[in-house]
């Protein structure tokens, strides 16, 4: 079975979930669409079922396009580091030369947590009041 051409006439191929329109020219018509929508505000009639899914695909479509992947980067150098930066305590991203609390502006106390481990992991052992007990 051959796809039908686009119903715009833009020599690409549609698709009959995209009313015989491309990507594209789908697009656009969604675009359309939505800012008619929200360029009447007050509708005294129901909407449409049909144009209220294609609002919402629409709204997905927009939403999924502003998502922008954002690299990682030393805190310290700004070198690009990827998926082999360091994640701190302090919660910032580092490289390998970074990494460690000394070579970089960390405000976490690691002497303070230490201790603390300690104190937990060693409770303090109190001697028995009574000497002569068997």
């Amino acid at each position: 079975m051959v796809p039908p051409l686009c119903a715009n006439g833009c020599g690409f191929y549609g698709s009959v979930e995209n009313k015989n329109l491309c990507s594209k020219c789908y697009i656009d018509y969604l675009k359309q669409n939505t800012s008619v929508l929200e360029a009447s505000p007050s509708h005294k009639e129901d909407p449409v079922v049909t144009d209220a899914c294609a609002a919402v695909s629409a709204i997905t479509l927009n939403d999924s396009t502003t998502v922008k992947n954002t690299t990682q980067r030393c805190k310290c150098c700004n070198k690009k580091v990827g998926l082999t930066g360091f994640k701190c305590r302090c919660g910032d991203v580092f490289c390998g030369r970074h990494r460690y609390p000394e070579m970089h502006p960390c405000n976490v106390d690691l002497k303070k947590i230490g201790s603390e481990i300690l104190a937990k992991q060693n409770p303090k052992c109190i001697g028995d009041k009574l000497e002569d007990r068997i």
